[in-house]
């Protein structure tokens, strides 16, 4: 009995050193990604031109790609990072999702002089 015991103890000390771990590593994480959406919140405010926006995260050499799909609102996303799978979920891209609204509220695509709404993050993932 107290074999079974110890080996309890032995289970949970471990996981709860594992669950530590990976605590700490995922709000190293997130300080590095909210620090990194700060970052470009303060060089780019609500209002810029999209052009203006695409040519800063090329002067900064950040990838970053179209996307859509709401009637004249238009995003580009940036991946700036990918949290290291875990018991929940596979790789996980972490994006800067740049929001722009277009001037006519029907447009089919996006144009240079869309306009800068909001910048937030942006997830995406394989999660249970």
């Amino acid at each position: 009995m107290r074999q079974w015991l110890g080996i309890g103890l032995l289970v949970v000390i471990v996981v709860a050193i594992l669950s530590f771990m990976w605590f700490v590593r995922k709000e190293h994480e997130d300080s590095r990604f909210q620090t990194a959406l700060a970052t470009y919140r303060s060089a780019l405010k609500p209002g810029t031109s999209r052009e203006r926006v695409e040519d800063y995260l090329r002067q900064q050499g950040l990838p970053f790609e179209r996307s859509c799909c709401e009637p004249g609102v238009f995003s580009d996303r940036a991946k700036i990072g990918q949290e290291e799978p875990n018991w929940v979920c596979r790789n996980r891209n972490i994006y800067l999702e740049f929001k722009f609204q277009n001037s006519a509220a029907t447009a089919a695509v996006a144009s240079g002089s869309d306009v800068l709404t909001k910048i937030d993050l942006y997830q995406n993932g394989i999660c249970l």
